[in-house]
């Protein structure tokens, strides 16, 4: 029970930074504007650091065939959490495509960046960032194609060109997060770090402010949310489930035969098992999507996932 008492210890500790979020808001330190502010800092600017941070300071470097395999399976995960993620919805009684396709985001995409980098770290060690970076390329790709179409499902903002609606995924790729997972897979590849240097030793201090930023931004976010309400439906605690749980042990026994490294398991499942990614409520607000639907999902998977997280580390232990 090692594993699980040091993955509960990391929630707990994450559970309380939230809490310090909660208080904040409540004593008016934080508010939507710092939350608004904050994050993009985080997103834009941290977690970049974060991720190429956890190359420079790496001084046990995958080599090129290892991070390839990682990709792969990263990819094969992410398209098995597709099918997944569009079938299981469908068997909902009376949903409405747009909250049909909203539970559908929220089964397929987990908040792997945001939440699931320090979560990584903190169970796994500094050489989990660097696959969990790796891990977050393809769920960047699923996200504004697949992601996009499932929010998309009843909603307004129909009708757009193929070749325009290219365009836009592009450029949405090209956010400062992706353009970091890129560059920390070619400093990789090419086995160049900078463990104790000047750039490696900056960049490592911007990256440490990812944790309790991104924790207290939850907390933050979670104090405006009615307990009561969000609470009293039933569709959105089976989303939670399957994102939780269903789904990360589908990947474990469907991968373990064809990954024979613990640590790639280990990533590939876990973060899997993370929250609803924070973006599903600001693509249902761009989409017209149902957004009390990913307000409701979101607030019930960050709780859950303070239990579920530790249960899905001691299976891949």
């Amino acid at each position: 029970m090692d594993i699980f008492s040091h993955a509960a210890f990391q929630m707990i500790e994450l559970t309380l930074l939230a809490a310090a979020g909660v208080i904040a808001r409540k004593l008016d330190f934080m508010n939507s504007a710092f939350d608004t502010a904050l994050s993009r800092l985080v997103m834009n600017f941290s977690l970049p650091a974060l991720m190429v941070s956890s190359v420079l300071n790496n001084t046990g470097l995958p080599d090129f065939a290892t991070i390839m395999r990682i990709l792969g399976f990263s990819m094969l995960a992410y398209a098995l959490m597709m099918v997944i993620s569009y079938l299981v919805p469908r068997l909902y009684p009376n949903i409405e495509p747009a909250t049909r396709g909203a539970h559908s985001f929220m089964m397929g995409f987990g908040n792997t960046s945001f939440v699931g980098l320090p979560i990584l770290n903190a169970i796994f060690g500094p050489a989990a960032v660097f696959y969990g970076v790796i891990n977050n390329i393809p769920f960047n790709i699923f996200a504004f194609t697949c992601g996009e179409s499932m929010i998309r499902q009843g909603g307004a903002a129909k009708g757009a060109s193929f070749k325009r609606r290219a365009k836009k995924v592009l450029r949405n790729l090209m956010n400062p997060a992706m353009i970091a997972c890129i560059v920390a897979l070619v400093l990789a590849s090419l086995g160049i770090t900078d463990n104790g240097g000047l750039v490696g030793s900056t960049l490592n201090y911007i990256g440490q402010m990812t944790v309790p930023a991104s924790m207290l931004i939850i907390g933050s976010t979670l104090a405006t949310l009615s307990p009561k309400e969000t609470l009293s439906h039933v569709k959105p605690y089976l989303t939670s489930l399957v994102r939780l749980l269903a789904i990360p042990v589908a990947l474990f026994f469907a991968l373990r035969p064809f990954i024979d490294d613990p640590l790639i398991l280990g990533v590939i499942v876990v973060g899997a098992g993370m929250p609803v990614a924070s973006m599903g409520i600001m693509m249902a607000l761009m989409y017209d999507g149902d957004v009390k639907a990913m307000s409701q999902g979101t607030f019930i998977t960050t709780i859950l996932a303070l239990a579920t997280i530790p249960l899905l580390a001691v299976l891949v232990s």
